[in-house]
């Protein structure tokens, strides 16, 4: 189980894994794995941990529903989540994928829905997946319900290709260049 992956990819920055299994009436979670890319150092050794499996699964489930504890804009981002995990086509019919989509780290009242694009051969373009391009779109907080503020996000995602209005974020300034979309600058 990949329990944290930097924000930008684990390749670039790490991530942190577990193998989480049952045995009786305990969970336990060992094996852990940390990816640190480019650390000259080991990732330190860490101690297996045994929960015990009734209070495990009832956490797990309180985890799961309670979302009291989250902010406006992340709200909204976990709802347009959802959204495009039931309706994937949403950005498929633009040749997208669905990628990192939560609140700004720099910005908490602001939703951030992040996506892969490669280009299919609709576009015209050629397709090389092993290139893909990372768009960001950033979403505010205006007010209104998250419920309102996703909804209102998932309807311009089926009407409007989102690559007009999100910007890249990641890729390669060849293959953005290549595609006609504008690198970001550095600022």
């Amino acid at each position: 189980m990949q329990l944290a992956e930097a924000d930008c990819t684990e390749g670039c920055c790490g991530a942190l894994h577990v193998t989480i299994r049952r045995d009786a009436d305990q969970v336990v979670w060992e094996n852990w794995r940390q990816t640190m890319p480019g650390s000259r150092e080991p990732a330190p050794e860490l101690p297996a941990c045994r929960f015990d499996a009734r209070s495990y699964d009832t956490e797990i489930t309180r985890a799961e529903t309670d979302c009291s504890w989250s902010w406006r804009a992340r709200t909204t981002a976990r709802l347009i989540k959802a959204g495009l995990i039931e309706e994937p086509d949403l950005l498929s019919r633009w040749d997208a994928s669905r990628g990192w989509i939560s609140s700004g780290f720099d910005a908490p009242d602001t939703a951030v829905v992040t996506f892969w694009y490669v280009p299919g051969p609709a576009s015209g373009s050629p397709e090389r997946a092993d290139h893909p391009l990372r768009f960001r779109w950033d979403i505010p907080d205006d007010g209104t319900p998250p419920e309102a503020q996703a909804a209102a996000a998932l309807r311009r995602l089926a009407e409007e290709d989102p690559k007009s209005y999100a910007r890249v974020c990641g890729g390669s300034r060849e293959r953005a260049e290549e595609l006609g979309f504008p690198w970001p600058g550095r600022g």
